[in-house]
C-alpha cells in the first residue's frame, strides 16, 4: 500500500509539472514581441505597390512604393502569438502579389531587399563574405547606353587642393551587377575623408569625362551616407541599388549591419 501511495504521489507531481510547464510555455507564446523590419529597393514598375505583414497594411501615402521610386520603408511590427507571419509586396492596381518571404523565427530585426524591374523582380546579387577584405556590389540602372565606364572614390581638399582618387572597377558596364574588393588605402582611412568624398563614374580610362549623360550630377555622388568600411572592418559584404532620379544619381543601401554605426 505504500509502494502505491508513493506511486500516485510521484504521478500527480508528474502531471502538476507538466502543466505548469504548458502554462509557461503557452504564456511565453503569448508575450507581446517587436521585431524592426527594413524594406530596401526600387519599385520600377508603372504602379504603386503596398506592403503587408500578415494582415497589417502599410497603406499610408509615405508607406506606398510609388513608380520609378527608391524603397524605404523602417518600421516596428509587434506580434503576440507564435506563427509564420509573411511580408508582401502588392501592386495595387493588378493586386498581384509580387514579392512574398516569411519574417525569421526569431530576432528583433529583419531586413528585406526587393528591386522590381522590366515587370519582374530582380535579384540582388550578395557576394560570399572574405574574412580578408570586404565584398562592394553595385547595380547602376542607367538605360540610355551601354558604355563602359570607371568608378573611383574621390575626395579633394580644399586647402591644397590635392586630389585624391581610389578606384573601385574599370571599364564596368550597366544594368548588371558589378562586385568588387574594398578596403580603404591611407587616404581613405580617415573616414572625414570619405564622408567629405564622392563616388565619381566617369567614361571609361578618363577621369574627367564624366559617364552618365556627360553630366557631373548624374555622375557623381556623395558618400557620406554609404556607410563604406572603415580601416580594420573586414567580412563585410555591403550591396547598393544605384539610379536617376530627375536630376542626379540617387541610391539604396541593400544590406543591413545594426551594430555598425
Amino acid at each position: 500500500m505504500k509502494v502505491l501511495n508513493k506511486y500516485i504521489q510521484t504521478a500527480a507531481l508528474a502531471v502538476a509539472l507538466i502543466s505548469v510547464l504548458s502554462a509557461c510555455n503557452k504564456e511565453d507564446q503569448n508575450v507581446e514581441r517587436a521585431m524592426q523590419i527594413i524594406v530596401s529597393g526600387y519599385n520600377g514598375g508603372d504602379n504603386p505597390l503596398m506592403i503587408a505583414i500578415d494582415t497589417t497594411r502599410y497603406n499610408r501615402p509615405n508607406d506606398i512604393l510609388k513608380p520609378a521610386s527608391l524603397a524605404g520603408l523602417n518600421t516596428v511590427y509587434s506580434y503576440s502569438t507564435q506563427k509564420e507571419r509573411l511580408l508582401t509586396i502588392t501592386d495595387t492596381v493588378t493586386k498581384k502579389i509580387l514579392y512574398s518571404k516569411a519574417l525569421p523565427a526569431g530576432g528583433s530585426k529583419a531586413n528585406f531587399n526587393f528591386i522590381y524591374l522590366d515587370g519582374r523582380e530582380l535579384e540582388v546579387d550578395e557576394p560570399v563574405a572574405d574574412p580578408a577584405t570586404n565584398k562592394l556590389s553595385f547595380y547602376i540602372q542607367y538605360t540610355a547606353d551601354d558604355s563602359p565606364f570607371d568608378i573611383f572614390l574621390y575626395n579633394k581638399n580644399n586647402e591644397s587642393g590635392k586630389e585624391h582618387r581610389q578606384y573601385l572597377a574599370r571599364n564596368v558596364r550597366p544594368r548588371t551587377w558589378i562586385s568588387l574588393d574594398y578596403l580603404p588605402d591611407e587616404y581613405f582611412s580617415d573616414m572625414n575623408a570619405v564622408r567629405a568624398g564622392s563616388i565619381c563614374f566617369t567614361k571609361a580610362g578618363t577621369t574627367d569625362e564624366w559617364a552618365f549623360n556627360q553630366d557631373e550630377n548624374m555622375s557623381k555622388m556623395s558618400a557620406f551616407g554609404l556607410n563604406l568600411p572603415k580601416a580594420g572592418e573586414k567580412g563585410l559584404v555591403l550591396p547598393y541599388f544605384v539610379v536617376h532620379d530627375a536630376t542626379k544619381l540617387v541610391y539604396t543601401r541593400l544590406f543591413f549591419y545594426p551594430d555598425r554605426s
